[in-house]
């Protein structure tokens, strides 16, 4: 395991301490993005992530309000707001509410 990760339950990040969170992998493939674009929308939106590959790499709650604003933002327009309307509909699901919604 990786520094500043912890034990999961599985890859949607039901965790056995009770935070909410999602691997790299469940982001890609739910918003059908390759891992390189990913890496660029998440170094643009400063959340920290694994060094190279790392894709049971967990997100909480907080870095995916992070890369869902600047993946709907004006530089990811044509690859990030499909992926940022996946990654809503992931914390949709899991009962998580969008702050001012």
């Amino acid at each position: 395991m990786r520094r500043g990760q912890t034990d999961r339950d599985d890859l949607y990040g039901n965790e056995v301490s009770g935070e909410l969170g999602w691997t790299k992998a469940v982001l890609l493939e739910a918003a059908d993005i390759s891992a390189k674009t990913f890496d660029v929308i998440r170094k643009t939106a400063r959340v920290r992530g694994p060094s190279h590959g790392g894709l049971s790499w967990i997100f909480n709650v907080e870095d995916m309000f992070t890369l869902i604003r600047v993946a709907e933002g004006g530089r990811f327009t044509e690859r990030g707001k499909p992926a940022a309307a996946a990654w809503r509909t992931l914390m949709t699901e899991a009962g998580v509410k969008f702050p001012g919604e």
